[in-house]
């Protein structure tokens, strides 16, 4: 699984926002998830986008649904709240 997800990191760092399903998927409010399937587990990895084409990762986890929770969508967002409260200059 962590082959995968470190292929798929690779490819978003290649092809940025124009990286699509099955890979990369936005979630909501500028959330994006990161997808690599191993069996029937999905790994996730949510990441957003800041200015001057960086992206920044906020957390992973797996998950055997094809939903992902609302709660971790909520959680990135507090993560990137957090980091553009900490780089103001990159908001």
């Amino acid at each position: 699984m962590s082959a995968k997800l470190t292929w798929t990191v690779g490819l978003l760092e290649e092809h940025g926002n124009a990286l699509r399903m099955p890979y990369s998927e936005h979630l909501d409010d500028g959330i994006f998830q990161l997808r690599a399937i191993q069996g029937h587990d999905i790994a996730r990895v949510l990441y957003f986008f800041v200015v001057g084409r960086k992206i920044i990762l906020t957390h992973g986890f797996v998950k055997d649904t094809a939903k992902t929770p609302q709660y971790e969508i909520e959680r990135a967002k507090k993560y990137r709240e957090e980091y553009l409260n900490r780089n103001s200059e990159e908001a």
